[in-house]
């Protein structure tokens, strides 16, 4: 399973050169990386006991964003460790009707207890939630 974002463009989203600005990416992939945890993880979740820290983010940069571009991002899970786990994502823009890959991403998501400054093994209930994304990949 995977999830797909839709991305709101904004005018600060820009820079002169008139396309999307490569720091916007992250952020437009962390939209898609929230939409993904809320399939596994409650609402009231403890995340200073309970997180996850960035230990990684890649981008690799297709083609241009301009401002009037429909954009979706999609987010799937490609690896799980013991504690942490890897997020793909694929950055689409939709004109005329076709749909074409602009970018891609990844992130390695470490599994971070906050309160005691330690890293932890993956829950299980994540564990099998992810591995049930990567199978209907």
């Amino acid at each position: 399973m995977k999830t797909t974002t839709s991305i709101q463009l904004r005018f600060n989203d820009i820079d002169m050169a008139g396309h999307a600005h490569n720091a916007v990416y992250l952020s437009w992939f962390e939209q898609a990386r929230m939409d993904l945890l809320r399939n596994f993880i409650e609402k009231d979740h403890d995340w200073k006991k309970f997180g996850m820290i960035l230990a990684r983010n890649e981008v690799d940069y297709k083609r241009p964003v301009h401002l009037s571009d429909h954009v979706e991002v999609e987010c799937s899970c490609s690896a799980i460790g013991t504690k942490s786990f890897d997020l793909g994502y694929s950055l689409f823009v939709t004109k005329a009707g076709e749909r074409r890959l602009h970018a891609q991403g990844r992130s390695v998501m470490v599994c971070f207890d906050y309160t005691t400054n330690t890293s932890f093994a993956v829950p299980e209930a994540w564990r099998t939630k992810l591995a049930r994304m990567m199978a209907e990949r």
